[in-house]
């Protein structure tokens, strides 16, 4: 009695003094690497417990910690009996991935205990994969630990390595030698995961396309280490250049959801589907829905038209159709129209606006057309002056390259040629000489060019002299001028004919007036009285 009231005073100091796990281990003449290798987090034989630390927040998918239950044997309270039997195991494990549970067996007296058997209960839902030390004998679903001796305060732990299956839980009951079993509770979760996966179902090729990704826990335990993956279709990219998304999840707990979001560019037209995955540890991979994009372009082609020539005073209409040949949507289309320099804007159509700048501007907004649509607008000009003049047009729309065209019209002028002869004294006495004046004006608005002059006498008249901006040639009654090579717009050219009149009568002096533009001779006739006493 006296010696067990010394060691109960000898424990009492050891629990007073806060004594390690190995301290302890060695008073009580036990193998500290032994009964100390694996701290399961509480201190079942320490009398005064440590101060609390400050709460630490605990991932969900960081390791389980361990449930205890302890019996002694016979049974009894610990300490007393011979055997101590502690089953430690999961609370909480996932299905399907492996997972520890231990047996320790503990001989709680001063003397050797002899063919030590451990016998552990599996049931239907829990495969074992391996023990250390191997089992023994498996018989009935009952896993036999044959232990041999065990020496005085000893322990052996048994460590087996276990899948569990399915959902629910399941008990595992362990036993040392023939008393009553001792049994370990353990929860059955199994996370499940489904993703799914939002893109447009339309788009162009500069717009710049959402992708949404909702993936979510529909399972009964935290799914972890989760990563997303989606291999973009070709024709789709990053703002970096790159085709494959991923985003990364340490945990997802039970009925919770997560968001992702990516911006990507289209880089060609046409239809663009892809899939995205959802992996995670202990999980099958699972695949979201299929997600399809049309990406369309719009493509515009114009048409100018106009007259190829015209004639000065007239007014030009010039034609400008634009066309949507692509499978896209052309908004915001608009059309510009240049009006040559020395032209005057008269009108348009569909309201077009007229511009004063250099050049002159006409622009329409067309609005939104439709793949295969296509409008048509006009201009109408005037010209005053000949030439050759182009009009260039040019339209535009949202996501559509611009493209443009041209047109040239020619604009001629008119050569009129006015013929006038006058002769300077009517009547004149026979013997006297007369001057006849002969002007060519061009009326018109082009350059004559090769202006003949001819006359003819009537008999009668007698030829003196001439002059003029051309040489005369004499043949007979007919005088001739050589060509004058051109003849402005307004100007004006003039030949003097002197005669002197042999006879007498109503005398005729004829010119003949020809040129390049001129299909025929102008003719003109002057009379002249010519008298005698």
């Amino acid at each position: 009695m006296k010696r067990l009231l010394i060691v109960l005073l000898a424990v009492g100091g050891l629990f007073l003094t806060s004594c390690s796990c190995a301290t302890w281990t060695r008073f009580s003449g036990g193998d500290p690497d032994t009964e100390c290798a694996d701290h399961w987090h509480w201190r079942k034989h320490e009398a005064v417990e440590p101060a609390p630390a400050a709460p630490v927040a605990k991932s969900p998918c960081a390791a389980v910690e361990m449930s205890r239950a302890t019996r002694s044997y016979p049974v009894g309270e610990a300490g007393v009996d011979a055997a101590r039997l502690e089953k430690m195991a999961p609370a909480e494990v996932r299905a399907n991935e492996p997972f520890d549970y231990r047996i320790k067996v503990t001989n709680l007296t001063d003397s050797e205990l002899h063919n030590v058997v451990v016998k552990d209960c599996v049931p239907e839902n829990l495969k074992v994969k391996s023990s250390k030390p191997e089992i023994t004998e498996m018989k009935d679903e009952v896993a036999h630990w044959m232990l041999g001796t065990l020496g005085p305060h000893a322990s052996q732990m048994i460590t087996v390595n276990a899948i569990a299956h399915g959902t629910g839980s399941f008990t595992s009951c362990a036993e040392v030698f023939y008393d009553r079993p001792i049994c370990a509770k353990v929860n059955i979760v199994e996370p499940k995961l489904q993703l799914a996966k939002f893109a447009p179902s339309e788009s162009l090729t500069c717009d710049r396309i959402p992708l949404r990704y909702v993936v979510s826990n529909t399972g009964t335990g935290y799914a972890c280490d989760i990563t997303i993956k989606d291999e973009l279709p070709e024709g789709f990219m990053t703002s970096t250049g790159e085709r494959q998304l991923m985003f990364r999840l340490d945990s997802l707990g039970p009925g919770e959801s997560r968001e992702f979001e990516q911006i990507v560019d289209a880089t060609k037209s046409g239809r663009h589907a892809s899939k995205a995955v959802v992996m995670s540890r202990g999980l099958e991979m699972v695949e979201s829905n299929m997600t399809e994009t049309i990406i369309s372009q719009p493509v515009l082609a114009i048409n100018e038209s106009c007259p190829s020539e015209k004639y000065i005073g007239a007014s030009l209409t010039y034609d400008i159709t634009v066309t949507n040949e692509g499978d896209g949507i052309a908004k915001e289309t608009v059309i510009e129209a240049m009006v040559p320099e020395g032209v005057r804007f008269r009108s348009a159509t569909s309201g077009g606006r007229f511009t004063h700048s250099s050049p002159g501007q006409v622009t329409w907004n067309v609005g939104t057309l439709e793949p295969n649509g296509s409008r048509k607008v006009s201009m109408t000009l005037d010209f005053d002056k000949p030439g050759t003049f182009t009009s260039r047009a040019m339209t535009k729309a949202y996501c559509a390259d611009t493209v443009s065209t041209s047109c040239k019209s020619v604009v001629l002028g008119i050569p009129a040629m006015l013929l006038e002869v006058v002769d300077v004294s009517d009547p004149i006495e026979v013997g006297q000489s007369e001057k006849y004046i002969i002007s060519v004006t061009n009326q018109g608005s082009a350059t004559g060019t090769n202006i003949q002059v001819s006359c003819m006498l009537e008999d009668g008249m007698e030829y003196i002299s001439s002059a003029g901006p051309t040489k005369a040639e004499i043949e007979g009654n007919k005088i001739s001028f050589g060509a004058l090579a051109s003849l402005a717009p307004k100007a004006k050219a003039e030949w003097h004919v002197n005669v002197r009149a042999a006879g007498e009568g109503d005398m005729r002096f004829k010119v003949m007036l020809g040129s390049d533009q001129l299909e025929r001779l102008v003719e003109e006739t002057e009379s002249t009285n010519f008298y005698a006493y």
